[in-house]
């Protein structure tokens, strides 16, 4: 024969066990009598429990959960609180999702135009920019405009006295040191003032290459290094013109970092890796300043045979068949072709290892006639592969959306 359990049992186990709970997660922070006064209810509860004793259970009930409740110190309800706790927990998801799933990158120079460009500053003779609306109408679609004049008169210190800052990883600009403490923020990135004919300091010196919007050789990846000798100690003049015409803005792209995790590289898509143990004079990239991230077209995976027959790559012995590097070969609009140089020079092959100890990948800008890439550095190690291009979500227009 089975006998039931009453109600009133089943609910007096799970308030002891409700209440042996809260004493061991609450006990090292519950004031002493307090503390001792719940621990005396639950003896009273356990009692009543052997005496199946229905009026008292009941009775118990409501004062130990009394008990509980004002155990405590009652903390005030604050909304400015859980709205910094809300904010300090959307910076933490923001940097799992950066760290592991997506990142943006924003595309410094024109290697890969015109799937994705680089920045390009323009000098102008007069003054163009166009009243406030206008601006932000064309900030938009990735144009800045620039007029600055120095607003002191003073030597630039020796250390630093041209620093380059992003706020909000959208609006480069620079800080000018002089040696009196003052600085001059210019709402223009360095290479906004190095292409700049009227900022005629002399402390930029182009290394690499980039090209620019009317297609003239810079020189592939440009990289800026600045001479201390020329730049530090020099005189500027209040009202001096520093900077005047317009910068496009680089194209801002999500990088999928989470894919690689799950399934080889493929071949023609457009991918990110690092620079780090690529050692090559045409990197531009020094030891002890470490790693830099580039962004490329991936041509040749592991076991690939690579050749160049201008226009055309060829892969393993015939013309690449993936949709980007066809675009290329093709010279479709602003495409102009590969280009044989370095490592792909005339009649030369190359063949990426693909052994368990050494996987390589080949890297080049779709912009190949400005491009540094695996031409001229060589394969791109497994381990340093982050990601494949996902969505370029800057500027509006253009080349905004889905990466190809």
């Amino acid at each position: 024969m089975f006998f039931l359990t009453p109600r009133y049992l089943k609910h007096a186990k799970l308030l002891h066990k409700g209440v042996t709970r809260f004493i061991n997660y609450k006990r090292d922070i519950l004031p002493a009598a307090k503390l001792e006064e719940i621990t005396a209810l639950r003896s009273s509860l356990e009692e009543a429990m052997r005496a199946k004793d229905k009026k008292r259970l009941s009775e118990l009930n409501e004062e130990i959960n009394k008990a509980c409740e004002k155990a405590l110190p009652h903390v005030e309800h604050s909304d400015i609180g859980e709205n910094v706790e809300v904010f300090f927990v959307a910076i933490v998801i923001a940097f799992g999702i950066r760290s592991y799933i997506a990142q943006p990158f924003k595309i410094p120079t024109g290697s890969m135009q015109p799937t994705l460009y680089g920045l390009v500053a323009n000098h102008t003779e007069k003054d163009v920019t166009p009243n406030i609306l206008a601006q932000c109408r064309d900030w938009v679609g990735g144009t800045s405009y620039y007029n600055v004049v120095a607003s002191h008169t003073g030597k630039l210190r020796m250390e630093d006295p041209l620093t380059e800052h992003s706020f909000l990883g959208f609006f480069a600009h620079c800080r000018m040191h002089f040696e009196d403490g003052t600085s001059q923020w210019i709402w223009a990135p360095i290479r906004q003032l190095a292409t700049d004919a009227e900022f005629n300091l002399g402390f930029l010196e182009l290394v690499g290459a980039q090209i620019t919007a009317d297609g003239s050789r810079i020189t592939p990846d440009a990289q800026y290094v600045r001479s201390l000798f020329d730049l530090g100690g020099k005189q500027i003049t209040k009202g001096q013109l520093l900077a005047r015409g317009t910068l496009k803005t680089g194209d801002n792209v999500l990088v999928n970092k989470f894919s690689y995790n799950f399934r080889r590289p493929a071949r023609g898509e457009v991918f990110v890796f690092t620079t780090k143990n690529i050692r090559s004079p045409y990197m531009n990239v020094k030891p002890e300043e470490g790693s830099q991230h580039y962004i490329k077209r991936l041509v040749g995976v592991p076991g690939d045979r690579l050749e160049v027959r201008s226009p055309e790559l060829w892969v393993n012995g015939k013309p690449a068949e993936e949709f980007g590097m066809k675009r290329v070969a093709a010279k479709q609009g602003d495409y102009r072709g590969y280009q044989d140089m370095g490592f792909l020079s005339r009649d030369s092959v190359r063949e990426l290892a693909n052994r368990d100890d050494k996987r390589e990948y080949w890297a080049m800008g779709d912009n190949s006639y400005n491009s540094s890439d695996s031409r001229y550095w060589g394969a791109v190690p497994e381990r340093n592969l982050v990601g494949p291009g996902l969505f370029c979500y800057f500027p509006l227009g253009r080349n905004w959306g889905i990466i190809w």
